[in-house]
């Protein structure tokens, strides 16, 4: 055979059995499309972000200090080996009545001549012509700060969006306000989206209301008072633009001029403390030779009162010399007492926004390894089933070719051409379009929660993945032709012209079982019987539609695991819906007069408790994504009332977990990350300004594990929070459940803040909105997850039922010669592919159960759990679905049954 006629035989070959390879073409498109565009979401994500830090000039390291920094410090920062730009900052975090709420916000100053200078280029980039102009932020609305009094909020705040014209009205600080703001009315004059800050559901941490920074406002330097330093200086690693956000490249290379800048920040910062201890001294030391001056004129002899009124002044001159001493001791002591600052050099994986997205994007890693598996696992089945079929039919040709003296090697290679060119096509087709669609599809669902802007098409493509992906899907369909294959052209060529014998009868199981045997139909006889026979055409539908229905399982059990989040937490769990912060300083009787008021307005539940925001580790090893995990501490004045507030259980038993005073009770995902058991012990770190853990930490023993999902929390009973630190703490916070709607709980609101000592009032169902909010991200996902698995499904179901036709053409038609109506001819074909498709179906439920349990642990974060159930209705919808998918296959295969000739029956061998 030539080669032009060997080409020939190829063509035939596809225009003969158009209908087998365009099963295939779709089934390895569909697999390694959708392991191309799953794997590509996480680093097209990444890329985005990249763009956008390098386009905005992101900062690459933080430098921090407890004490300020000052021009001097900025200037030497500056001139580090390595760092490219420096820009200092002020930055206080206050308690501020924002579009109708208290929430943290964040005050920075802003380089308002910089930013006015600045042109948006592009979607990504923001330009300017001084290279220390970092974080740019993008104008959004209105225009940029002019003078004091005046700011840019974020136009992306989900807790407290603002808009040109509103007002932020400032009401406290960790410290004295009016200190550190000249003004405490702060008029929105524009909007912004700041690179800085890219996770819109939270800008950052803080020690005010409830730990989170809800807005962010630029001002001026003019809206801060003249003394106030530096608190923070932004550099720029040179060389680091160049290099992906995150990647390990990077990150070598920020690590690399990070310990030079810790150094000279450190050298700095000493400096400065020196010259403020100096400075200090000198007035203390001022006053010293004052109160001696005075001592002096006291005791000098033309010092001479009258002497009516000489004992009197004298003992009011002594007084006051004393008086003034003690103040003098007292600033000396202050002076004495003075310690070095701490100083803190940060990089973006502790910028909470920076690293949340990069979480996310590692998070659709994982999932893109887990889930396609199942798609190329059935892909290599159908491969492996219509390959064979195709080899049967030809088994004639192939014993001619034989005969005729071509080699295995050539015989084969006709059939794996057939192959590599119904994969190859298809892995192209797949790529290119799903590389695109599915990361579109994803990140844009991701734009919900993040300001990070979508990449426009066409996306970029990493040929790594296209390579990897299109090879995975031809070389297993190449892999299965070559099985198919191999074992045919083992046999002589005389054999192989023959039709093969059909395969001998023989009893089955249930024949054995004599009176449900009896009692079936000759149809349902042969259909048992039929089933049995031919063991590889089973197992292959079992597992084929098994790995479908688990798929569609998988996608409605995400569904359920992540939106159980919010059913599984607020109600059940945390049975309070109203939490009362009060100021750090808050007197006794001011936290007693918000109890009372809430009692008066109908509230049950009425709790105090002190909640603390630290740092937590276990004493083995850890499954976490940092060494520490940031916990809320809650300490109950009651441990009974506490246990009314909150549904403290085992969620395997759903028994009640017993909490007391001397109690130290872990949250569920908290123990798993540190593999934490009932007496084993957990550590507890304070944290300082920066977010770091402070001290050696503190160990307590575990009494119990609880169930819950969203947040990492420690419960710790008042006399075990002793060993923490002496005395009980204050508990400034006030849980209620507080009854009517909204109209109420907004009148209430009002009530309270007006209260002495009120810093903050949130109400879950603020906290229940916003992660709704961010949950309908997955809805999105799902969907692509459950389309890709329906469109999997019903290929994978065409192709097998198109194949269990052709293989009984003959039987088909010998049916027909015999007699059997059209509905008869259908009922005894389709009776057998209903329950293939129902013992698949089965099979799939158990399948799709194990693999849905493992998605969810794999995509989990450190600070939420999925939900491990799988709603009933959610089996109801994958198995009917597949069944409908069956349903509508059997509806098209109804045209193949009545085109078969029974002239057919006639070259059967039987």
């Amino acid at each position: 055979m030539g080669r032009s006629a060997y080409m020939v035989e190829i063509a035939r070959g596809v225009r003969g059995s158009l209908g087998r390879f365009l099963a295939i073409l779709g089934i390895v498109a569909l697999g390694c499309g959708f392991y191309a565009g799953l794997r590509m979401c996480g680093p097209d994500m990444r890329i985005a972000a990249d763009r956008w830090y390098d386009g905005c000039a992101l900062w690459d390291l933080k430098v921090v200090s407890s004490q300020g920094l000052d021009d001097a410090a900025v200037a030497r920062l500056r001139k580090v080996d390595g760092v490219e730009a420096a820009m200092p900052a002020r930055t206080v975090d206050v308690m501020a009545e924002a579009a109708g709420k208290s929430v943290a916000v964040r005050v920075s100053s802003v380089d308002a001549d910089a930013a006015r200078a600045s042109r948006a280029s592009g979607p990504f980039a923001v330009t300017s012509s001084k290279d220390d102009y970092l974080n740019r932020a993008r104008l959004a609305s209105g225009r940029w700060p002019r003078a004091a009094g005046e700011c840019v909020a974020s136009a992306d705040s989900t807790t407290a969006p603002l808009r040109v014209g509103d007002v932020v009205r400032v009401t406290s600080s960790a410290g004295d306000v009016d200190s550190v703001l000249v003004r405490r009315t702060l008029t929105v004059v524009g909007t912004v989206s700041s690179p800085d800050y890219p996770y819109t559901g939270s800008f950052g941490t803080t020690t005010l209301g409830d730990g989170t920074i809800g807005q962010y406002v630029y001002v001026t330097d003019a809206t801060f008072s003249k003394d106030v330093p530096y608190t923070t200086a932004y550099l720029a690693v040179e060389g680091a633009r160049g290099l992906e956000s995150g990647s390990s490249a990077y990150e070598r290379r920020v690590d690399a001029v990070a310990g030079r800048v810790r150094r000279t920040a450190v050298a700095a910062a000493r400096e400065r403390f020196q010259d403020l201890k100096a400075d200090a001294q000198a007035q203390v030391d001022a006053k010293a030779r004052e109160l001696e001056a005075q001592r002096q004129a006291v005791a000098a002899p033309d010092a001479v009162a009258p002497a009516e009124i000489a004992p009197a002044a004298a003992a009011q001159a002594q007084d006051g010399l004393a008086a003034a001493q003690r103040q003098i001791d007292e600033a000396q002591a202050k002076v004495d007492a003075m310690q070095g600052p701490e100083v803190y050099v940060l990089d973006r994986t502790q910028s909470e926004g920076a690293a949340t997205y990069q979480a996310d994007t590692e998070r659709m890693d994982h999932i893109a390894a887990v889930f396609p598996a199942m798609f190329f696992l059935v892909a290599a089945l159908v491969a492996l089933t219509t390959m064979t079929r195709m080899v049967e039919d030809d088994r004639q040709k192939i014993g001619t070719h034989k005969a005729l003296g071509y080699g295995r090697a050539r015989i084969a290679a006709m059939y794996l051409a057939y192959a590599l060119l119904a994969a190859g096509a298809g892995a192209v087709l797949g790529i290119a379009v799903l590389s695109q669609a599915l990361p579109l599809i994803v990140t844009g669902a991701y734009g919900i929660i993040y300001a990070v802007p979508s990449l426009g098409l066409p996306l970029p493509v990493s040929s790594g993945i296209a390579l990897s992906s299109g090879g995975l899907g031809v070389g297993v369909t190449l892999a299965a032709t070559w099985i198919a294959v191999a074992s045919t052209l083992r046999e002589t060529p005389a054999a192989l012209m023959l039709p093969r014998a059909p395969k001998a009868g023989r009893r089955i199981l249930l024949e054995r079982v004599g009176p449900l045997w009896r009692r079936l139909s000759f149809s349902w006889k042969v259909t048992f019987r039929n089933l049995f026979r031919y063991k590889r055409r089973l197992l292959m539908t079992v597992v084929g539609i098994a790995g479908c229905s688990a798929l569609l399982l998988v996608g409605f059990g995400l569904h359920d695991s992540i939106w159980d989040i919010i059913d599984r937490q607020f109600g059940p769990i945390i049975r309070y819906d109203t939490t009362v912060g009060m100021d750090a300083d808050a007197a006794e009787k001011d936290v007693d007069a918000v109890a009372a008021r809430l009692r008066d307005a109908g509230a049950r539940r009425v709790e105090r408790v002190e909640r603390r925001t630290m740092l937590a580790r276990g004493k083995g090893g850890s499954a976490s994504a940092t060494e520490k995990t940031r916990v809320s501490v809650m300490v109950p004045r009651s441990a009974a009332g506490l246990s009314r507030c909150v549904g403290m259980r085992d969620r395997e038993t759903g028994e009640a977990v017993a909490f007391g005073d001397d109690s130290v009770l872990v949250t569920e995902k908290l123990a798993s990350l540190y593999g934490i058991r009932a007496g084993q012990r957990i550590v507890l770190f304070g944290q300082d300004d920066a977010g770091n853990a402070k001290g050696g930490g503190v160990e307590l023993t575990v009494d119990g594990i609880v169930e819950n999902y969203v947040g990492n929390v420690v419960y710790v009973g008042r006399s075990a929070w002793r060993r923490v630190e002496e005395g009980d703490p204050s508990f400034s916070t006030v849980l209620a459940h507080v009854r009517g709607g909204t109209s109420a709980q907004e009148r209430l609101a009002d009530e309270l803040h007006d209260m002495d000592g009120v810093a903050t009032v949130a109400f879950s169902s603020e906290t229940i909105e916003t992660y709704r909010h961010m949950l309908s991200v997955v809805n999105m996902v799902v969907v692509v997850l459950i389309v890709s698995a329906g469109a999997l499904a019903f290929i994978v179901l065409y192709n097998l039922t198109n194949i269990n036709v052709s293989e009984r053409v003959r039987e088909i038609a010998s049916l027909k010669v015999l007699g059997f109506t059209r509905r008869e001819v259908h009922a005894y074909v389709f009776r057998e592919i209903v329950l293939l498709s129902l013992l698949g179906d089965a099979v799939g439920m158990a399948l799709g159960t194990w693999l849905e349990g493992f998605v969810i642990t794999t995509a989990e974060v450190d600070y939420v759990m999925f939900g491990r159930e799988i709603h009933p209705l959610s089996f109801v919808l994958a198995f009917a679905l597949t069944m409908a998918f069956t349903l509508a296959v059997l509806l098209l295969m109804r045209r193949r049954l009545d085109a078969v000739d029974m002239v057919e029956s006639l070259k059967s061998v039987d």
